[in-house]
C-alpha cells in the first residue's frame, strides 16, 4: 500500500514534472480499499492533474462518491457479469455482491446527474466463460443505472479457458447491445491485442513506449505496463528511492 505521506506528496510531484494525466486502478487489490483515495482524488485535481479511477466497485460507498463525481474524468467499474449469478462465478464472491456494485455505480450517476458533473461512467465487461451469456444484460442494466460507456474486451484467458466461450454468441451478443446505443449511452470494445478467437497477441518487437510510467503499489516503477511483471521492465522503486530517484532514472 501506498504510504500516507507519499499520497499528499505525489500530486505535487507529478504536477511539477509535468504530467497531464493519471489512472488509478488496481491489480490484485482495489483503489478503494486505500483509505487515502478522497485525498490522493481531490489533490490529483488540486494539483490539475485529468484523473482516471478503475474499481470494482464493491467499496464505492456513499463517502467516496462525491471525490470520484467531483475529481475524476472518468470512473470505470470492473464488473464483467450481467446477472448476480454470473458475476459470483467470474469473481468467486457471493451473489449478493453484484447488487451492492449496480446500486454504487447508480448512486454515483445519480449524484452526478444531480450536480451537473461530467465525469464519465463506465461499466467494464471482460470476457470470461462464466458470463459471457450476460454480455447483452449487462449492457441493459449499464444503461439503466446511468453509465455512460460499456466496454467489452477479451480477458486474459489459458487457451483451455478461451475454448469454453462461444465467440459466435459473443458477437451475437455485442450486436445486440450495440442497439441500445444513444447519445448518451456508448458501447465499444477493445480487440487489437487478441487475435479474432480471443488469444491475446504476443508482439516480437517493442517499436516505441508512450510517455508514461505504472506506479505499482509496492513502489515499483515500470515502463510499460503490459510488462509490469517483468524484472527487466522495472525503473526504479518510488518507495525506497524517493520521488526525485524516479526523475533521475527517467531522465537518465
Amino acid at each position: 500500500m501506498v504510504p500516507p505521506e507519499l499520497v499528499r506528496k505525489i500530486p505535487k510531484f507529478l504536477h511539477d514534472w509535468g504530467v497531464k494525466a493519471c489512472c488509478l486502478a488496481g491489480d490484485w487489490g482495489d483503489p478503494a480499499q486505500h483509505p487515502d483515495l478522497p485525498t490522493a482524488l481531490r489533490l490529483l485535481h488540486y494539483w490539475n492533474i485529468d484523473v482516471g479511477l478503475v474499481s470494482n466497485g464493491f467499496l464505492f460507498g456513499e463517502s467516496l462518491i462525491p471525490f470520484a463525481a467531483h475529481y475524476t474524468k472518468f470512473t470505470g467499474f470492473s464488473v464483467d457479469a450481467g446477472t448476480a449469478d454470473s458475476y459470483a462465478a467470474v469473481h468467486n464472491t457471493p451473489p449478493e455482491n453484484f447488487n451492492v456494485v449496480i446500486r454504487n455505480i447508480e448512486h454515483l450517476a445519480n449524484y452526478a446527474q444531480r450536480y451537473n458533473l461530467p465525469v464519465q461512467i463506465g461499466y467494464k465487461f471482460l470476457i470470461f466463460p462464466e458470463s459471457y451469456q450476460t454480455l447483452y444484460q449487462g449492457a441493459k442494466i449499464a444503461r439503466e443505472i446511468g453509465a455512460r460507456d460499456f466496454q467489452i474486451r477479451p480477458a486474459h484467458l489459458p487457451a483451455s479457458a478461451i475454448r469454453k466461450i462461444n465467440i459466435e454468441e459473443v458477437n451475437e451478443q455485442v450486436r445486440r447491445a450495440r442497439e441500445l446505443e444513444t447519445e448518451s449511452f456508448r458501447i465499444f470494445g477493445i480487440r487489437h491485442k487478441f487475435t479474432p478467437t480471443f488469444d491475446k497477441k504476443q508482439p516480437e518487437h517493442c517499436w516505441a513506449t508512450p510517455l508514461t510510467s505504472t506506479w505499482c503499489a509496492d513502489g515499483k516503477v515500470v515502463a510499460c505496463v503490459d510488462l509490469r511483471d517483468a524484472e527487466y521492465n522495472t525503473l526504479c522503486n518510488y518507495i525506497a528511492d524517493g520521488l526525485d530517484g524516479v526523475k533521475r532514472v527517467w531522465g537518465s
